[in-house]
């Protein structure tokens, strides 16, 4: 799991999961979507996400 993280491949996936995050939202908002009563996800919880994974990248890259 680590090696996988430590990977390019890891954020390439992470970045295709969040372009289709953002599509979906927009998506749902182009259909008339409720998202402000009943959220799907908030965009600022994918972006603390992001900011997660970099970290936690960070912290094996630099045990290593």
């Amino acid at each position: 799991m680590e090696a996988f993280i430590r990977s390019n491949k890891a954020i390439w996936l992470m970045l295709f999961a969040d372009f289709l995050a953002v599509l979906g939202w927009f998506i749902v908002k182009a259909n008339g979507g409720n998202e402000g009563r009943f959220p799907l996800f908030a965009l600022y919880g994918l972006a603390l996400w992001n900011v997660l994974f970099f970290w936690s990248r960070a912290q094996l890259n630099a045990k290593s």
